[in-house]
């Protein structure tokens, strides 16, 4: 669950829950640890402020990191719907990877780029600040505080650039690794597996580092290595599922697999004669609304209409609670299926609706129908492989 704050350059900034979470833990060890350690004899409320200050400051560092890539993946017209902070960083909402390297590349290395930039800027102030000759107790505290925020700043964005370079997917650099393994292999499909395959080990490393050193007392380092191991594994693991899924579907048109036979509703019938002649004797969860010409109109559900009281559902009408066209995924015949089950992503639909340009509705197409297709093209590619095996043996 994340909630929008803003647009920079037509993109969308969402904060996600966790984002909390993550700012008073972050705040907090700073507030203990880290600022007491650097700078000595101030308040309890002076390292508060400036750990909240420093954190504050982490988090503007991400977007920034984040934002890099968004710009120059929309340098090669490749939209970028938004950016999402989160727990563990921050995300870019990519419509599309680049399948030529020079812009994996460029794409990939922008963002670590950004940070160690980042880190030079704080550097440089930081240095500034050292040259500054108090005149006032007040002064030394001020100065003490922005020391501590600007040496914190330059260390996290170095940090932060170092740690994106690690490559193992879904880190800048698994992406970086994958297109040098692209531009040597030029097989894009056996560098991502390489590329991620690197990340499931290294994903290993840190979680196996991350229970050594709980085992040894670190409890706040140790734990966060292993969240870090496991968000790795994670990201690694789900990138090449979904990569193997589109690649299965590649070339396949949502046209060859639509299923035609619709059943749908008119717009003027009442929920309740709908929900007798329609939800009941089709047994569907949610059925397309369309007029008298066949166009598509809507979507209505029968949780919708399950939700109006019996008494009052003959007074009210399908088009009174159908769901709009907007929230729904429509797509054209000759489409790809990888396509359509990106726009189900987007729309969190589980299915898409076939129209041709008038909006006439041709055919529907599930998430199951989908999923159930993938699966038989990848047995088929499995068979096709043992047998090649065995006829070379």
């Amino acid at each position: 669950m994340s909630f929008q704050v803003g647009h920079i350059k037509g993109i969308s900034i969402r904060l996600h829950f966790t984002l909390i979470i993550t700012f008073f833990l972050i705040d907090w060890t700073l507030s203990t640890y880290f600022m007491p350690d650097y700078v000595k004899g101030l308040t309890s409320a002076d390292y508060w402020i400036m750990s909240s200050v420093a954190t504050v400051f982490l988090f503007f560092s991400i977007l920034l990191h984040e934002l890099a890539h968004s710009i120059i993946a929309k340098r090669y017209d490749i939209p970028v719907k938004s950016i999402t902070l989160f727990i563990f960083g921050g995300v870019s909402d990519i419509a599309r990877e680049p399948k030529d390297f020079h812009q994996e590349f460029k794409m990939s290395i922008a963002g670590p780029l950004t940070s160690f930039g980042l880190g030079a800027i704080f550097t440089f102030f930081y240095w500034l600040v050292l040259q500054s000759v108090p005149n006032s107790g007040n002064t030394v505290v001020y100065l003490e505080q922005i020391k501590g925020i600007l040496f914190y700043g330059a260390i996290a964005n170095v940090m932060l650039g170092a740690f994106n370079l690690i490559p193992a997917f879904p880190l800048d650099g698994g992406r970086v690794l994958r297109a040098g393994l692209v531009r040597w292999k030029r097989d894009y499909h056996e560098a991502t597996k390489i590329a991620t395959t690197i990340g499931v080990i290294i994903s290993y490393l840190f979680m196996g580092f991350g229970f050594v050193s709980l085992f040894k007392g670190d409890f706040i380092g140790g734990l966060w290595i292993v969240l870090i191991g496991w968000f790795l594994h994670d990201g690694a693991k789900s990138y090449m599922s979904q990569f193997e899924l589109t690649s299965t579907l590649r070339g396949i048109i949502v046209d060859s697999i639509m299923n035609t036979k619709i059943i749908s509703v008119k717009q003027d019938a009442s929920v309740g004669f709908t929900l007798i002649n329609f939800f009941m004797t089709s047994m569907k969860s949610e059925l397309p609304v369309t007029d008298e010409q066949g166009r598509l109109l809507g979507m209505i559900t029968l949780k919708d209409i399950l939700s109006i009281p019996e008494n009052q559902r003959d007074a009210v009408l399908v088009n009174d609670i159908m769901i709009s066209p907007t929230h729904l995924a429509i797509v054209s015949p000759g489409m790809e299926v990888e396509k359509s089950l990106l726009q189900m992503v987007q729309k969190r639909v589980g299915k898409v609706f076939v129209c041709d340009k008038g909006g006439k509705l041709l055919g529907v197409v599930s998430k199951t129908d989908i999923m159930e297709l993938a699966n038989e093209r990848q047995k088929y590619l499995q068979t096709l492989k043992k047998t090649g095996r065995s006829t070379t043996a």
